[in-house]
């Protein structure tokens, strides 16, 4: 068998063999989400299926915990493979949720980002002064810096595109929750989550420029031009 076609063998048992395994070690809501998922980021190097998007942004609809699953199980997914084609269908999936999903797919991505964020405070006497060194050590879903796929040759362009686009999801998902960050300071704790709602069962417009303050036009302008650098960036290079 050419090395080629017994990749695709090798990922299509791997597919099998997770579905299988959500179904018989979930229960039914968490099942019917993960396989989902799973279909909807193959190893087969082709589109998803758009049904199955769709079924991951219907079973989510207006449901905080259901997002929450959702999210917990795409970063899961997302960091337990070295397959281009998952990880790059993983992404796409994301982008999808955080544009068509229900609004609370901003926050629980973000959360998702600094989830794990671990807090060491080491403190030293030394000649009676007491010196306090705080280190972070973390990870983060849309941080793919260290991805590598090695599964065949040839695969850097690969990779390096995954990496890039994670970096443009990430710097987007940034830029949503500084709007929200502000938002939340205008508006207080309670009337967040009634924009939450209202957002849910209609569109609302944003603070136009003119009504903006000088320094909240310069802030968005910033990470407006840093998130464009980033959407260039994910122009394909190499043999892609």
């Amino acid at each position: 068998m050419a090395p080629s076609k017994l990749r695709k063998a090798i990922g299509a048992v791997k597919d099998r063999t997770s579905i299988s395994l959500a179904k018989v070690t979930h229960s039914n809501y968490s099942a019917d989400l993960d396989v989902a998922i799973l279909k909807a980021t193959r190893h087969e190097e082709y589109p998803a299926d758009e049904r199955y998007i769709r079924e991951i942004t219907a079973m989510t609809l207006c449901s905080r915990s259901h997002v929450s699953s959702c999210v917990n199980a795409v970063s899961k997914r997302l960091n337990k493979t070295n397959n281009w084609t998952v990880a790059l269908k993983t992404l796409m999936l994301i982008q999808r949720l955080l544009s068509e999903g229900d609004p609370s797919y901003e926050q629980e991505m973000f959360y998702a980002t600094r989830r794990g964020t671990v807090l060491v405070l080491v403190m030293f006497w030394i000649m009676q002064y007491m010196f306090y060194f705080v280190f972070e050590q973390g990870t983060r879903l849309l941080n793919m810096s260290d991805f590598r796929d090695g599964t065949k040759s040839g695969s850097w362009d690969f990779s390096a595109y995954v990496r890039t686009y994670a970096l443009y999801l990430d710097e987007q998902l940034e830029f949503r929750m500084h709007d929200r960050r502000r938002r939340h300071g205008l508006l207080g704790e309670d009337d967040e989550e009634e924009f939450i709602m209202r957002k849910r069962s209609s569109p609302v417009p944003t603070t136009p420029v003119r009504d903006m303050k000088i320094y909240h036009v310069f802030t968005r302008a910033q990470h407006l031009q840093q998130l464009l650098e980033r959407f260039l960036a994910c122009r394909p290079t190499g043999k892609f």
